[in-house]
């Protein structure tokens, strides 16, 4: 049963005062996966949900209390958006300027996110601190990753082999928060529809559900926050092909 008292998460005792806006879960299953991210237990977390549930806000919004917290055993965010290839010249290569410019340009929503959360100014400054590094999938070869929460978005769009890769590196010290739609699944059956089954997200999801230490979430399309028309459009995808968690 759901709690009537809006609950409202603020920056915890001993952090580094550096979160502007304290939280409040805009719907139940929001206060949900916050919870299950600050399980002790819990070293990964996957999390479907629709565009429009909030489900990035909240992982980025947690990892950064932990991180910025005195006597956290977290030092550094690291944000993955698979979206880019850096060895994917065909994908790169039309946009325009360097590397680390192309690569804003598509995490433009994560900077927006950042900024909402600390500010404009801490946030550039988090960034140039190494506290908070944004790249993309193939940025994590080499990079260590003790220490640190990892948020891979847009996690169906990565192949069962990239997903093996990046979860097997998980170490004592790492957190990693695994997000995604599977309905955006850019890999397509020959009738034109996503093929999810092929994502390595959905691989990922059924090999470790009953994996201990590993915490499942799932949004439901009631926890979209968009405009009514957005959630209607997005309620005929969801009928036109079901997934079945």
């Amino acid at each position: 049963m759901a709690n009537n008292k809006t609950k409202v998460y603020k920056t915890p005792i001993g952090a580094i005062p550096k979160i502007v806006n304290n939280f409040i879960p805009k719907t139940d299953n929001q206060k949900v996966f916050y919870d299950s991210i600050s399980y002790s237990d819990t070293q990964l977390i996957l999390c479907h949900g629709i565009a429009g549930t909030g489900k990035t806000y909240v992982s980025i919004y947690k990892a950064l209390q932990d991180v910025l917290r005195r006597g956290t055993p977290y030092n550094k965010l690291i944000i993955i958006n698979p979206t880019v290839d850096v060895g994917n010249e065909d994908k790169l290569g039309f946009l325009p300027g360097e590397l680390d410019k192309k690569i804003q340009q598509y995490n433009e929503s994560t900077f927006t996110i950042l900024d909402n959360i600390v500010g404009k100014a801490k946030a550039q400054k988090l960034i140039a601190d190494g506290k908070v590094q944004i790249g993309v999938l193939n940025f994590l070869r080499g990079v260590n990753l003790n220490n640190c929460y990892v948020i891979l978005d847009e996690a169906q769009n990565v192949s069962p082999m990239q997903m093996k890769t990046l979860v097997t590196r998980i170490s004592d010290d790492c957190k990693m928060i695994i997000q995604g739609d599977m309905s955006q699944c850019d890999k397509y059956k020959n009738n034109g529809k996503p093929n999810f089954e092929l994502s390595g997200f959905w691989d990922m999801w059924h090999r470790t559900k009953n994996v201990k230490g590993v915490n499942h979430m799932a949004f439901e399309r009631e926890d979209c926050i968009r405009h009514p028309l957005v959630k209607r459009i997005l309620q005929t995808y969801e009928d036109d092909q079901p997934i079945e968690l």
